[in-house]
């Protein structure tokens, strides 16, 4: 998950020492992903640098720290993937893998995974698109998110429940998909088919029911406690 703009009256966690060199703003250490001004001092916060998707999608590495996932030995051998409802349905989530520390640091630092945000940004558009004094910045030529994009769709609206998935790397796969045939082909995480060693939510959403990944932990923690 890419880290929402902390309030400014949110505690700020301890940085782990795998984000120990990682750049900083706030108070937080600036995710990987994060769409950056020149210098990565400057977060776009809650917006993504798309040519950093495409990379860490490629070469399978970390969405926070950078670092390659499935790398070492024990915990360092699992991927934290965030998913949705909506997600866990189509079988594939737009959210790239994590390091289980880096997760870790993601749902307490993040405010939309902690629950502080209870809904999306409503200006997160307007600040991607507007340019920075640094004359020496790409951010004049950043490209505009459209007003059929997922971003401008629930931009002001409520904030969706969010799961974490734990896995093993060897489980972690990217996969193409198209929403409809006449959308472009897009990359994401491969949901279906997984052995997962752990699923939780992270937050809720006010007011709803159930999701339909409520009732998969549920089933998950059933089989777990049948003899």
């Amino acid at each position: 998950m890419n880290t929402a703009a902390p309030s400014p009256n949110s505690s700020r966690p301890p940085i782990p020492a795998r984000l120990h060199d990682a750049p900083t703003a706030q108070g937080l250490a600036i995710p990987f992903l994060t769409l950056c001004h020149r210098g990565r001092t400057s977060p776009v916060w809650g917006a993504i640098d798309p040519e950093r998707y495409a990379l860490v999608l490629s070469l399978r590495l970390c969405q926070v720290c950078g670092g390659e996932l499935g790398s070492g030995h024990g915990p360092s051998q699992q991927v934290v993937v965030f998913v949705r409802p909506q997600d866990w349905v189509r079988g594939v989530g737009p959210e790239a893998g994590l390091h289980p520390e880096c997760a870790a640091y993601s749902t307490r630092g993040c405010p939309m995974l902690a629950g502080r945000m209870p809904t999306y940004r409503s200006n997160g558009i307007a600040a991607r698109v507007t340019p920075c004094e640094d004359p020496e910045c790409d951010c004049p030529q950043w490209i505009q998110p459209g007003p059929d994009s997922e971003e401008a769709a629930r931009a002001g609206h409520p904030a969706e429940a969010w799961y974490s998935i734990l896995l093993d790397a060897r489980d972690y796969r990217i996969v193409p998909f198209q929403d409809t045939e006449s959308d472009p082909v897009t990359y994401g995480v491969e949901l279906r088919g997984l052995r997962i060693r752990r699923l939780r939510k992270v937050r809720a959403t006010p007011g709803s029911g159930p999701t339909i990944l409520d009732r998969f932990a549920a089933m998950l923690d059933l089989d777990r406690l049948t003899p």
